[in-house]
């Protein structure tokens, strides 16, 4: 009799510990799988960012270019004062200078609102990106807590 009951015992006890090892993996598999995905999304979001930056980059540099453009148009213009040889050629390259000054500067002001209109578009989009990764970083731990919460559940109705 001792020893039946003792066989019992031994065979509820190995049951509860496979269950109890079953329960641990299938938590392990899914917060492996969570953490492979919340990876993912990072690094998903990390490449829009990348993106984001190399673009409002682009944007800066062309309205650099445009900027540089602009002005050596009107230092142009204004270096054929210094060459008038009458006071009449000096005004009117006085004036073609100062209208190619203020058109140079209204180019700079449009490039550079442009270049930041693009940075300001890049870090939004860099930001929505993250949120969309914090939230599927969420979303697979949630995933993972409630595959394990439930495998903890079964193994307790097995007992």
């Amino acid at each position: 009799m001792k020893k039946l009951i003792s066989v019992i015992a031994s065979a509820l006890l190995a049951t509860a510990a496979f269950q109890h090892a079953a329960v641990a993996a299938d938590a392990q598999k899914a917060q492996m799988k969570a953490n492979s995905e919340k990876m993912e999304a990072q690094a998903t979001a990390n490449k829009k960012k990348a993106e984001a930056q190399s673009d409002a980059a682009k944007a800066q540099a062309s309205a650099n270019e445009d900027k540089a453009s602009a002005q050596a148009d009107a230092d142009k213009k204004a270096a054929k004062g210094t060459m008038a040889t009458t006071a009449a050629e000096a005004s009117g390259a006085r004036n073609n200078a100062a209208n190619a000054q203020t058109k140079a500067n209204k180019k700079m002001r449009d490039a550079q609102t442009k270049a930041d209109r693009k940075k300001r578009d890049a870090a939004n989009d860099a930001n929505v990106a993250q949120a969309k990764a914090d939230e599927k970083k969420v979303e697979a731990q949630n995933d993972a807590n409630k595959k394990a919460a439930e495998a903890k559940v079964d193994a307790a109705k097995k007992q």
